[in-house]
């Protein structure tokens, strides 16, 4: 649709226009050319090339009232005005055009064409295109705002607890679209592949190598995974462009020392109070912390807290009178004067 209106426009331009205009605006290889590309094809400047799409442009804006661009243009600002008025460039192209890069191309020029839809891109604003200059300095407003909430959390957020904290902090009030649709556009703040909100910086946003990646997922899901787990919700949340190996992460979680095994190929964070060792270690652990004798069922709710292992294993470990003894129903650590 939007490829079909463009070339109806440029159709009664002169045949260099419309090679350039096509050529500029990926009409024809799907990829946009350079200013510089262009000109060289022509033998003119690259400033000439400029001038000639600048004034392209400027002739099919009178042609406004031509039926299909109307029609292409109607359905380019309801899109952007269901955003609140702003919305990004690749989420626009995204909803109308697909993964059709000459409809892509195609949609981009004829937004350039009209008087009713403005590029917005700077320091605050991923490069957008909107409908309302309100909408801009709101965004604007409200991802600063935003930024001040995530760095003093710390933290992600999901869309509630978000909008609750801008609401809060924010003088002027704004609906739960409104604020989403802004923090959308705004810079220096992401969502990341489980919906949660935090500073573009942060590993949790945009993991990189598979370590982080992994580190991400047991952040989100706040338990301990078995590594074939891990590799499940990487391909499920496309964490991964490539479907994961699961020997590779589990090659990760071996050798970096922020995972723990707890059990037979479940892995849990360091930082969660986790350490290694053997049952046996764990136990000395957990009775040289207690400072006294303990139950069976105190024991193994400790064990189980820190590792999944069978509880018969547990209680294997527990009858190595090397290092344990029992009297009654209580259990005792071996010290030296029990030796």
């Amino acid at each position: 649709m939007f490829l079909k209106t463009a070339l109806e426009l440029l159709a009664d331009f002169p045949k260099r226009s419309q090679e350039i205009a096509r050529k500029r605006f990926g009409f024809f290889s799907e990829k946009e050319e350079t200013l510089e590309k262009i000109g060289k094809d022509y033998g003119i400047t690259r400033e000439r090339i400029r001038q000639i799409i600048a004034d392209t442009i400027r002739k099919v804006l009178k042609k406004k009232n031509n039926l299909n661009f109307k029609k292409a243009e109607s359905q380019i600002v309801f899109t952007i005005d269901e955003k609140s008025g702003i919305i990004k460039k690749s989420e626009l192209i995204k909803k109308l055009a697909g993964e059709n890069e000459k409809e892509a191309n195609a949609l981009v020029f004829l937004s350039s064409c009209s008087d009713r839809i403005f590029k917005v891109e700077d320091e605050e604003i991923k490069e957008s295109l909107a409908t309302k200059k309100n909408a801009v300095e709101d965004a604007k407003a409200l991802g600063k705002i935003a930024k001040e909430v995530l760095e003093k959390e710390g933290r992600l957020l999901n869309d509630k607890e978000i909008i609750e904290k801008i609401s809060k902090k924010s003088e002027r009030s704004f609906s739960k679209d409104e604020i989403l649709d802004y923090l959308t556009v705004s810079k220096g703040i992401e969502k990341n592949n489980f919906e949660k909100w935090g500073i573009s910086g942060w590993a949790e946003i945009n993991p990189k190598g598979t370590r982080e990646k992994i580190y991400t997922i047991l952040k989100e899901k706040k338990k301990p995974l078995h590594f074939l787990e891990i590799a499940g919700i990487m391909d499920e949340y496309g964490l991964s462009k490539k479907k994961a190996h699961p020997q590779t992460i589990h090659n990760e979680l071996i050798k970096n020392e922020k995972f723990v095994l707890i059990g037979r190929g479940i892995y849990a964070l360091r930082e969660w109070g986790y350490a290694d060792g053997t049952v046996k270690d764990v136990l000395e652990e957990i009775f040289k912390k207690s400072g006294k004798a303990l139950t069976k069922n105190e024991i193994l709710q400790a064990v189980m807290k820190i590792r999944k292992v069978k509880k018969a294993t547990i209680l294997i470990n527990l009858g190595n009178n090397q290092y344990f003894f029992k009297e009654k129903d209580l259990y005792f650590l071996k010290t030296k004067k029990h030796t």
